[in-house]
């Protein structure tokens, strides 16, 4: 057997036994799968996959701004109201599937919290 070091890793154990559960299936472990990081990373010279912080494209200001001339081309007005819906999506008070949920609600003419059928 080639000369080897011991490297001990510090995680939780719930993704441990996750990650190792699907390398089972996959055929493989995870000392083999971190053998294989490392070699990439000397290979590559860098992380092989992609690490960044999710830096938004636009400010709130352009993306209200970019929203009202998309919808003034269709003859369409951005309401205040519909700005401080997208404004509190940005700032995460209210998410994705409950601004869906209020749109479907307001455009069949419900309550927020009445089932509404999709449009």
């Amino acid at each position: 057997m080639a000369n080897t070091s011991l490297l001990q890793v510090r995680t939780d154990p719930a993704d441990r036994e996750k990650a190792a559960a699907i390398l089972e299936s996959l055929g493989t472990n995870l000392s083999a799968v971190v053998n294989m990081l490392l070699k990439q990373i000397i290979i590559t010279e860098s992380i092989p996959f992609e690490v960044k912080l999710n830096h938004p494209a636009y400010t709130m200001e352009q993306g209200i701004r970019e929203t009202r001339a998309t919808l003034a081309m269709e003859g369409m007005n951005l309401t205040d109201e519909e700005i401080q819906m997208l404004t509190d999506y940005n700032n995460k008070k209210v998410s994705g599937d409950e601004l869906r949920r209020m749109i479907i609600a307001s455009a069949n003419g419900t309550g927020p919290d009445e089932p509404a059928e999709d449009l």
